[in-house]
């Protein structure tokens, strides 16, 4: 089952040269740690690049996310789960 939130994230990220790696991210008033990174990729919006990120949690949760490079803001884009 796939769930579209497109709701905020406070996110916290490892960057380093030129790259960016989600780490743990809080959502609901709940603490998300970040187990693995399954795929990223960019895209554009204007003049500024969006970087998606299809993420594992510890609870074995996936999620995707992206980060807005206009704002610095990142946002929980949609929930994969196997139940239904």
């Amino acid at each position: 089952m796939v769930t579209r939130y497109n709701e905020p994230v406070e996110m916290i990220g490892h960057f380093c040269r030129g790259k960016v790696r989600p780490c743990r991210f809080r959502w609901n008033g709940r603490v998300y740690h970040v187990s693995s990174v399954s795929s990223h990729w960019e895209t554009r919006e204007g003049a500024y690049p969006l970087y998606h990120y299809v993420i594992r949690t510890s609870g074995e949760d996936v999620y995707e996310v992206h980060l807005d490079t206009s704002d610095l803001s990142w946002t929980l884009d949609f929930h994969y789960s196997e139940n239904g």
